[in-house]
């Protein structure tokens, strides 16, 4: 079970159903990459105010009608979340390509909220090469915290070890990290959960950008060259989206 479908459950929503191991898809069908869900996103989490790396204010009712491909993000993190940008932003670029960019939003959200200011929201979206399908978002440590406590993503502050690295943005030593699980969470234009992925992605080094990489430890080049023949891809990313486009049911 994974921990988005824990949430629900616990939430005592109606109408949620986890799909594995289904056979490949085919046109219109279900994609196998992930765990299917059918139910209605709450209120409290469609509402919580959000700033984006402009600091605008923001909700994820504002994008009401576009699927919305949600992701836990941190820019300070070393190990997964670049992978994770990564092929969420390749995704997002091949979508916005095909002309289908404007019925999708692809939404960063980050667990680090006390650090995740606008600058550094800012300052990752210049790495990766801002696109109009894809928003990286902030907020209050309640309202992010709130967040992600309702959609089960796990998240712990752990010390880091010396030699401390260094903020690539700010330069100030990072004494803490915030270890926290990889979710790639689908809502549909009618504001449900209808799909989930987790772990960190597949990429080739070659697509993140080369001063994130430099940031990251070895730990997290290790996972960059590890061929993970469960880590989900960008091409299924793109199946899961034309599935929730052409009606999903």
């Amino acid at each position: 079970m994974t921990m988005l479908l824990a949430a629900i459950l616990v939430l005592g929503l109606a109408s949620c159903s986890a799909k594995e191991g289904a056979p490949a898809a085919a046109a219109g069908a279900m994609p196998d990459a992930g765990t299917s869900l059918d139910a209605p996103v709450p209120a409290s989490v469609l509402t919580a105010p959000l700033t984006d790396s402009r600091g605008r204010p923001t909700t994820l009712d504002a994008f009401r009608g576009k699927v919305l491909v949600l992701t836990d993000v941190m820019t300070l993190c070393q190990e997964s979340c670049p992978i994770v940008t990564a092929s969420m932003v390749t995704a997002a670029r091949r979508l916005e390509a095909s002309l289908r960019g404007d019925r999708v939003q692809f939404l960063s959200l980050t667990v680090d909220p006390g650090r995740d200011d606008v600058r550094h929201l800012r300052a990752y979206e210049r790495q990766f090469g801002a696109l109009p399908n894809w928003t990286l978002l902030t907020g209050s440590r309640r309202v992010v915290d709130g967040l992600w406590d309702t959609l089960g993503v796990w998240r712990h502050r752990t010390p880091i070890e010396r030699p401390f690295p260094r903020d690539w943005v700010t330069g100030v030593p990072l004494t803490t990290d915030i270890a926290h699980t990889d979710e790639l969470i689908f809502i549909d234009g009618d504001q449900r959960f209808r799909y989930e992925m987790d772990g960190y992605g597949n990429v080739p080094a070659s697509a993140i950008p080369g001063r994130i990489y430099r940031f990251m430890d070895r730990l997290g080049h290790r996972n960059v060259s590890a061929t993970d023949p469960g880590a989900w891809t960008p091409d299924q990313v793109t199946e899961v989206v034309d599935w929730l486009l052409g009606g999903a049911s």
